[in-house]
């Protein structure tokens, strides 16, 4: 399944979303990296008796959390986020200067690489380069606090001449209301929904900069 899912999301970036070849003479590129990660876990009151409870749960959610994961990923797979980034300037948000070149790259499963790696992960010589990196999509219900998306990021700075890049991690997270729809016909509003939310969380993650 995540093969399948990586491979769909490279062939849909390969076209619409490919790579853009910095122009000459561009201040500044910003690479971002959406990513094809889609997780759901769903706990309850039996989570809070200890690890028996926990392992309960889990077994009772099981068939619940693959359903819910499969449809994150498919309502805010790649090209939704950079559809959502494109609302926005994003690259004002985490304090490139204006007239920064937004470039969108091909997604990368391995979190050890989107995680840890601090060197640049695109061949760009800009002298003036940053990346930022969508690490974690996951939906969770919780018997307390409800339904909520929390998405996590990090800005990679390669300016002043650093060859590893200085790292911003962080994260954000904010309520649903329509996500996961109860019927068919709540779809489109359960999509509104969830792809709102991602972009409120990369708000609060975006606050740092300012």
């Amino acid at each position: 399944m995540k093969s399948g899912i990586v491979g769909m999301a490279a062939l849909l970036l390969a076209g619409a979303l490919a790579p853009v070849q910095a122009q000459d003479g561009a201040a500044c590129e910003l690479h971002v990296f959406p990513t094809v990660e889609g997780q759901a876990v769903t706990t309850g009151w039996l989570s809070g008796l200890g690890v028996i409870g926990a392992v309960a749960e889990a077994a009772a959610n099981e068939d619940r959390n693959v359903s819910d994961a499969e449809y994150l990923r498919d309502a805010l797979g790649p090209r939704f986020q950079v559809a959502a980034f494109q609302t926005i300037d994003l690259a004002t948000s985490v304090g490139m200067p204006a007239g920064t070149q937004v470039i969108y790259e091909t997604p990368i499963a391995d979190r050890d690489v989107t995680t840890e790696v601090r060197t640049r992960l695109t061949e760009s010589t800009a002298a003036c380069y940053a990346e930022l990196i969508v690490t974690q999509n996951l939906y969770a219900k919780r018997a307390i606090y409800g339904r909520s998306l929390n998405n996590r990021f990090i800005f990679k700075d390669f300016r002043n001449g650093v060859t590893q890049a200085q790292m911003v991690r962080g994260r954000g997270g904010n309520g649903l209301s329509q996500f996961p729809p109860e019927t068919p016909e709540g779809r489109d509003a359960a999509d509104a929904d969830l792809r709102q939310a991602f972009l409120a969380n990369f708000n609060e993650y975006a606050a740092r900069f300012q």
